[in-house]
């Protein structure tokens, strides 16, 4: 009997400790339900970023032992500080009731595929840059201290030693510039050659925005004005020139232009109202619309085409037929070109008619 007995406590304690486990167990996956995890929300921080900010969110990592209950509805995240330093992360509803909503603030850091200045040359110290030393390269990576294709870096010097590899940021740059004086007077006109620069190195303090430090940018250049020599040479000391068509000598309105009219020379841009022609032999041919004074740039506004029909002129009207041509002799009423619909009065008859011009004093009578 104490044998039996033995047994049937035995077994309840087997069933006991079962249920106990099954017990544990429901809970355990209840509560591993009921908490949102912490990858879903780095998840949500870097789809924000990758859409918002253009790149891979690096996130402070969360308290391992930190819970937040499971939210009913996408995370929302948001940059509360309008900066890309912090994100705000917010579920509006829960699915338990006794916690509603929850929010938390994280750091991040964005990692970019962006395009930023490096160096492909080593460059000593207080060198300036030119073309050879850099070029823009993808960048990938959470600095934001290199300068990207919206700054040029070209004419900048450098404060100390930079080897090839380098990604160029701000603090590398001199407050010193290599800048150009006039090393002589220039006076208006003058076409800027090397001996009239002297290299300055200049503080941003001393120079202005328009300060040129690209010797190319000068040379060539005419001087807009008389320039002292040691000024500082600036953008609008300067003007370009074209080399253009002027006239050779003065021609009167309605001339049909030759080769001998016209001369090719360089003309400085504030005497180029508007764009002129550096091919004369396009011009001959053309005719004068007014009168056009010697040595004049010659622009489109003061020529035109030469007409194929002149007004008062004789030309032949061609009548095209079914199974044939009729040509009859007519008097140009106006001024007429390629494709122009005009009026003419037949020969002897007197009669009106409307052409379309075709060729050098020759229209077809109008459908």
């Amino acid at each position: 009997m104490s044998k039996r007995q033995g047994l049937a406590t035995s077994f309840r304690s087997s069933i006991y400790w079962a249920m106990a486990a099954c017990l544990w167990l429901m809970s355990s996956v209840i509560e591993a339900t009921q908490w949102h995890a912490h990858k879903d929300i780095y998840q949500a921080i870097n789809d924000f970023s990758k859409q918002t900010l253009g790149g891979h969110a690096l996130t402070t990592k969360l308290d391992e032992r930190s819970r937040y209950p499971l939210c009913a509805y996408p995370l929302q995240v948001t940059l509360p500080f309008n900066n890309q330093k912090t994100v705000k992360v917010v579920c509006e509803q829960t699915q338990t009731d006794n916690k509603p909503s929850w929010s938390l603030y994280l750091s991040i850091k964005v990692k970019t595929n962006t395009q930023a200045w490096r160096l492909i040359s080593n460059i000593a110290e207080q060198g300036t840059i030119n073309a050879s030393h850099v070029a823009l390269a993808p960048y990938t990576g959470s600095s934001s201290r290199f300068i990207g294709s919206d700054t040029n870096p070209i004419g900048k010097q450098v404060k100390r030693p930079l080897d090839a590899g380098h990604w160029l940021s701000a603090r590398d740059f001199s407050d010193l510039q290599n800048l150009w004086r006039a090393a002589k007077d220039i006076t208006q006109g003058q076409i800027i050659q090397p001996i009239h620069l002297v290299a300055s190195l200049e503080t941003s303090r001393n120079s202005s925005p328009n300060a040129l430090s690209n010797k190319n940018e000068l040379l060539g250049q005419l001087a807009k004005r008389y320039i002292k020599a040691g000024k500082l040479l600036e953008k609008n000391d300067i003007e370009g020139q074209q080399y253009v068509a002027i006239t050779n000598q003065a021609l009167p309105m309605g001339r049909t232009l030759i080769t001998e009219d016209i001369l090719m020379t360089w003309v400085p841009d504030h005497a180029l109202k508007e764009a002129g022609f550096n091919d004369k032999s396009t011009l001959v041919g053309w005719v004068t619309k007014r009168h056009i004074a010697s040595s004049t740039p010659i622009t489109k506004n003061m020529i035109r085409k030469a007409y194929l029909v002149i007004k008062g002129s004789q030309v032949s009207l061609q009548i095209n037929l079914e199974n044939y041509q009729i040509t009859n002799q007519a008097l140009a009423l106006s001024n007429g070109n390629l494709g122009d619909e005009m009026d003419v009065k037949l020969t002897p008859s007197g009669m009106i008619k409307q052409g379309v011009v075709t060729a050098k004093g020759q229209l077809e009578l109008s459908q």
